[in-house]
């Protein structure tokens, strides 16, 4: 069998291939159903109705076979490719056997160069018209926000002229000066003019566009140094999987905060005296009871487990087999000891730290001071219009970044290393609703993947007037304010219920 009819063959057996897949996958598969409706220009991209639930629809004949169209079309255009190409290889073969050529391919290459940069340029100003509108938003909520987004404006303008000319000119050189028989191209080594000129020019674009971001940055970063007047300060907590906003309380400071005091009750670790000693006292009892665990983890806790093992394998209930046969397996090969002595040291550990801070005077006095007491920890964040407002981050576990799109604002949020930006709002809530939509609101999210709870990461920003911010604090209250008068009275039964809670746990 000779190459014209096997490269036949190839084809027909490709094209039964291809249909009969097509075929199956538009019996289960929907593309149809690929909605960008999302995405509409009215509509904006954060703040409203982020994670709405749109319940799928029935379908319909008419969405049942605009789906098999879209497939067909979508095949057809695959075909029309492989055929065009297995066409190249028919007339390659056609011509050696025939000597002489039946296609000319330097004819064919140079066309699709031309179809090829007008098709590009078809979609790269479709893309422009309509996806363009979610880049060049041009509505920041920031002072400096205007400038950024002026900054991109002109970046994506100068490059997107840049791209067109150079992309002309490249498709429409291969089209121009395609090979001809008999003529030979010109070798062109080196001119001095053209190497100044392209390299001249896009120095002083990238050395202008640079020195305006520069500007714009060093406006950012120091806007609280060339600030003479009041700034608003809010500390923001990150961790898995939220964030906390505290403000200064009635004497308009910030109390110190330390990793080492975080606890179930003090979340933020603030350098409250009474919740840092019931941290203590717990970690003592944890301690205890880690120790009791360690002396009884190959008799009492090990024949518990088996007993558990055996109860669970009566009634066949196998996923508590397989949980218990993991604890079990833990306990005999070491892994639960050597976590509960590395848990053991890591809380004496703590409790060393927390003592050499309360045992040196100079530091004890600097860093438990009622200031801390009367700090008022939230659930949203409310800041004035037209008043330049710092936001102090610290995170708890791992790296966050916090992302406030309508601002324009980025900063990562990193684990014992404090980070801030500092901006000015200038358009309110209320505005903001007036321009978008009566559900929309201000978010200061996540940007940076930190878990599975990552995409809900999210916290309300209020902008309104110092008027309304201050009647708004003064509706929260500190959480250690009237903790810290009954503590005393209440700490050795609340720590004698920890401690009998904690022996249970060690005897399981």
């Amino acid at each position: 069998m000779n190459t014209f009819f096997k490269n036949t063959l190839k084809i027909a057996l490709a094209l039964v291939i291809v249909f009969t897949a097509a075929s199956f996958m538009s019996d289960v598969i929907d593309i149809s159903g690929l909605s960008v409706e999302h995405l509409k220009a009215d509509k904006p991209m954060f703040g409203t109705a982020e994670y709405a639930y749109d319940p799928g629809q029935a379908d319909t004949p008419e969405k049942t076979l605009a789906s098999k169209v879209n497939w067909t079309i979508l095949i057809f255009v695959i075909l029309m490719v492989l055929v065009l190409a297995n066409a190249m290889d028919i007339s390659k073969y056609t011509a050696k056997i025939t000597g002489r050529e039946t296609v000319n391919q330097t004819n064919v290459n140079k066309w699709m160069m031309l179809i090829f940069l007008i098709l590009g340029f078809i979609g790269v100003i479709w893309e422009y018209i309509y996806h363009g509108k979610f880049i060049l938003m041009n509505n920041s909520s920031s002072e400096h926000g205007v400038d950024y987004d002026s900054m991109f404006s002109i970046t994506l303008i100068l490059t997107s002229i840049v791209f067109f000319m150079t992309q002309f000119l490249l498709f429409m050189f291969s089209f121009m000066y395609a090979h001809k028989e008999g003529k030979k191209a010109l070798y062109y080594a080196h001119n001095n003019r053209l190497e100044l000129l392209w390299t001249f020019i896009p120095a002083v674009v990238l050395t202008i566009l640079v020195l305006r971001g520069h500007q714009t940055w060093k406006s950012v970063v120091y806007a609280e140094e060339n600030h003479k007047g009041k700034i608003n300060s809010v500390e923001v907590f990150a961790y898995q999987f939220g964030w906390k906003a505290r403000y200064a309380g009635e004497d308009g400071i910030m109390g110190m905060s330390d990793y080492k005091f975080i606890s179930g009750t003090n979340e933020l670790g603030l350098a409250v005296k009474s919740e840092v000693d019931m941290l203590l006292e717990e970690l003592k009892l944890q301690i205890i009871a880690d120790e009791e665990t360690v002396k009884n983890l190959n008799t009492t806790i090990l024949d518990g487990l088996m007993a558990d093992f055996a109860a669970a394998d009566g009634v066949k209930n196998y996923k508590s087999m397989e949980s218990i046969q993991k604890k079990i397996d833990a306990v005999k090969n070491g892994d639960r000891l050597s976590d509960l002595k590395e848990s053991i040291e890591r809380k004496k550990k703590q409790i060393e730290r927390i003592l050499a801070i309360q045992n040196d005077e100079k530091i004890f006095a600097s860093t438990f001071t009622p200031a801390a007491i009367d700090d008022i920890i939230a659930q949203e964040i409310h800041i004035a219009k037209d008043s330049l407002v710092t936001f102090n981050f610290r995170s708890k576990d791992i790296i966050h970044s916090a992302w406030l799109p309508h601002f324009r604002a980025q900063m990562n949020v990193v684990p014992g290393m404090p980070t801030k930006f500092t901006f000015r709002p200038t358009k309110s809530t209320a505005e903001a609703k007036a321009e978008n939509d009566e559900e929309f609101d201000y978010y200061l999210y996540c940007n940076k993947i930190c878990g599975v709870s990552h995409y809900n990461m999210k916290i309300k920003v209020v902008v309104e007037s110092q008027a309304e911010v201050d009647a708004w604090l003064k509706t929260q209250s500190s959480p250690f304010m009237k903790k810290t008068e009954v503590v005393p009275a209440i700490m050795n039964d609340s720590l004698q219920m920890t401690n009998d809670t904690l022996k249970r746990v060690a005897l399981r």
